[in-house]
């Protein structure tokens, strides 16, 4: 609280208020300067304030002006939807492709293991496939003995929000249903009787190697992985038995092999270790043809280490064993940060992508900055809106404070003492 002998305190400056003349008491000339400054103080805050918000506006604008023109575009995810989309033309075609390749990854076959990474691939990549809007208009077309044509045509005539929730009901009954089938994923209980069975005896045998491959990869193991027991990393050639990076540089950094050797030695590197046990794996199985074996060959220790690392990132969207036979997609040492990019957005469903597309799932990454539509010029813009607005806010916020202040303090305001100043300059105190 103010003191009642304090210079600004409300009564004092309100005695002072009161001594001092009415304009009409002082003469003309004080009087119109008294009024000119009236309209000035009235109209400086709102005018500072409304001026901020303008150019706050205007910046902002002027950001949106700049911003990515490809921002438009469908994004990464959208591209990768449409990719398996685009393999049928409807619900029913799909769901034939997706049978038929799921069986025959499945298929028995003399000396190799069933092809377990590509039908879970396949599995995570039902929906996107078959199109969730598309099968379940077909699933509701069956539930309610309709033909396609028809059951469209019912559908898309019912208010948006009821066919929204046909669909969903539909496909929601057909996932509870086909999951009563299997104790798997969901989209398994789609699949024939025999391929089920196939997937629970298979998934058996390969969960007793999970363990081992995933902590050699890691870097847990000092021995060796027979990669032949992999599925898809071995085309009956026997054996292949991929060394512990000790092991690998013992026996290639004497013999002279200097990627073999670069890579045995970055497996130690925290960061680009398991990407490079990875494709020391691809190497030896055959999934690095000849044109990106020379590239590799004649990179340097940079550019091997930021392969490395992209591909032990594919491997953590995917699996290792993806990220593996995913290598075969790459041509260029940039095609390794594609396809991390695009594993990111396909996850599992990554290498289903590779299997119908082949090198042409690369072409569904378009770059890493057209990942954000804002734009260096956009973002100078937004922020210097974001400091004009701050201003405006901050405008606002002294004014309640002071208010506040005067309340709780008894203490005159900066612009009651500016204003009883003024009055005692400009129109004088009384005789």
């Amino acid at each position: 609280m103010a003191r009642r002998g304090s210079r600004y305190s409300l009564e004092r400056v309100q005695a002072r208020a009161r001594r001092v003349r009415h304009p009409r008491e002082a003469g003309l000339p004080r009087r119109l300067i008294w009024w000119g400054w009236q309209a000035l103080a009235a109209l400086a805050r709102p005018a500072v304030f409304a001026v901020l918000v303008a150019l706050a506006g205007f910046s902002a604008f002027d950001g949106m002006r700049h911003l990515n023109p490809v921002a438009d575009m469908p994004d990464r995810a959208g591209r990768v939807n449409d990719a398996f989309a685009s393999l049928a033309p409807d619900a029913a075609t799909a769901a034939s492709i997706w049978s038929n390749e799921l069986e025959t990854a499945m298929q028995p076959r003399a000396g190799l293991p069933p092809d377990n990474a590509l039908a879970a691939s396949l599995l995570a990549a039902f929906e996107p496939m078959a199109g969730r809007e598309r099968f379940s208009s077909m699933v509701w077309a069956e539930l309610h003995a309709r033909s396609s044509p028809e059951a469209e045509a019912i559908l898309r005539a019912l208010p948006v929000w009821v066919r929204t929730r046909e669909l969903e009901s539909a496909w929601n009954r057909q996932m509870e249903h086909a999951r009563g089938h299997s104790g798997r994923a969901a989209a398994a209980g789609l699949a024939p009787a025999a391929v089920r069975t196939r997937l629970e005896r298979a998934g058996r045998l390969y969960d007793a190697v999970q363990p081992f491959q995933a902590a050699f990869f890691a870097g847990h193991e000092d021995g060796a992985l027979n990669l032949a027991l992999l599925p898809g990393l071995s085309a009956g050639a026997g054996e292949l038995w991929l060394q512990s990076d000790q092991m690998a540089a013992l026996a290639h950094c004497p013999a002279g092999e200097p990627l073999e050797c670069a890579l045995a030695r970055m497996g130690r590197d925290a960061g680009a270790g398991q990407g490079a046990r990875l494709l020391r794996a691809a190497l030896l199985a055959g999934q690095v043809d000849d044109a990106f074996r020379s590239e590799l060959q004649s990179a340097n220790e940079q550019t091997l280490h930021a392969i490395a690392s992209e591909l032990g990132a594919v491997a953590r969207y995917t699996s290792n064993i993806d990220a593996i036979r995913l290598t075969a997609l790459l041509e260029t040492p940039q095609d390794a940060a594609r396809l991390r990019r695009l594993s990111l957005e396909a996850g599992p469903r990554t290498l289903a992508l590779a299997h119908f597309h082949g090198r042409g799932a690369l072409a569904l990454d378009r770059g890493e900055g057209q990942a954000s539509p804002v734009t260096a010029e956009a973002w100078e813009r937004f922020v210097l809106a974001g400091v004009f607005a701050a201003l405006a806010l901050g405008i606002v916020l002294a004014a309640l404070t002071s208010a506040f202040s005067v309340r709780v303090t008894g203490r005159a305001g900066l612009g009651q003492r500016i204003d009883i100043a003024m009055r005692e300059l400009l129109l004088g105190r009384k005789v």
